[in-house]
């Protein structure tokens, strides 16, 4: 059985051609490390989560405009046939205004002749004077 002869000797973990004995004062530079880029950052992105919502409709929106405390409102969006209806509710109490009607009524009043016609209050905005956002399916 032939064995075969071992090395006692320390090992060296560089390769013979860049160990101390074979290279005389030249040091091993490391290769550079390089990072993955960075991602690119947004500037003041924000997102909101919006939900599906089932659009199986068209809708017809109107603005009732008025305050709380007053006898009269505007009302904005009507279509001719509406304000034909509205007409003969409140017969002399019609004014036209830009991109509307002045109805002389309160506003809760408009909002409850609206209701039905069909038109529900989806928002509303507003202190003094409130703007009620009204929709109906079409």
């Amino acid at each position: 059985m032939e064995s075969e002869p071992t090395n006692t000797a320390t090992t060296n973990p560089l390769p013979e051609s860049l160990s101390s004995s074979s290279v005389s004062n030249q040091c091993v530079v490391p290769p550079p490390v390089v990072a993955a880029p960075a991602a690119p950052q947004p500037a003041s992105v924000v997102t909101i989560p919006v939900p599906v919502v089932n659009n199986e409709g068209t809708f017809a929106y109107v603005t009732v405009k008025g305050s709380l405390h007053d006898r009269s409102c505007q009302v904005f969006g009507l279509n001719d046939t509406e304000l034909h209806a509205l007409s003969k509710r409140f017969e002399n109490g019609i004014k036209p205004v830009v991109n509307g009607v002045m109805i002389s009524c309160p506003p809760m009043i408009m909002m409850n002749t609206l209701a039905q016609l069909s038109y529900k209050v989806v928002c509303s905005s507003g202190e003094a004077e409130i703007c009620w956002t009204m929709q109906r399916e079409i």
